[in-house]
């Protein structure tokens, strides 16, 4: 009896390794543009973003004190002062350390890199090169809510 090799067509190295090449630089462009593309997309999985959010009392507060806060996945620093409250990313804008409130300067430090900012947010000195993200704070019936 024989065999015809039109029937079944056997599968040459050459063509093995072609296959395997194209295979290992697909999951080589995948690997690369995949991260990029999920940074790139719209975050929805979180839910509604933007609304206000109760994060206190304003009796909770003493006036020059600050606290931290997290809304959602995001770390801020409510400040106190005189006249109103501040809420400000804890985010250091230079390698991303969290900030803290120093009360006896009345200043926002960075303790990684030694960056000061003032209570508007402001850069004062240090490597940040920018100042804070603000977020609006309201005062509703003595509840503080801030928006993100």
């Amino acid at each position: 009896m024989k065999t015809n090799h039109a029937e079944q067509p056997e599968t040459s190295r050459r063509h093995f390794l072609d296959w395997i090449l194209k295979g290992g630089f697909l999951a080589t462009l995948l690997g690369m543009f995949l991260p990029a593309l999920t940074y790139l997309w719209p975050v929805t999985r979180r839910g509604p973003v933007g609304g206000m959010v109760e994060v206190g009392r304003e009796d909770d507060l003493a006036v020059w004190g600050a606290k931290k806060i997290s809304i959602g996945e995001s770390p801020m620093i409510l400040l106190r002062t005189p006249q109103s409250f501040k809420a400000y990313s804890a985010v250091c804008t230079h390698l991303g350390c969290l900030v803290e409130w120093s009360a006896d300067k009345r200043l926002i430090e960075c303790p990684c890199h030694a960056g000061f900012f003032d209570v508007e947010g402001r850069v004062i000195s240090g490597p940040p090169p920018k100042s804070l993200v603000g977020h609006t704070v309201r005062v509703v019936d003595g509840k503080i809510f801030v928006k993100l």
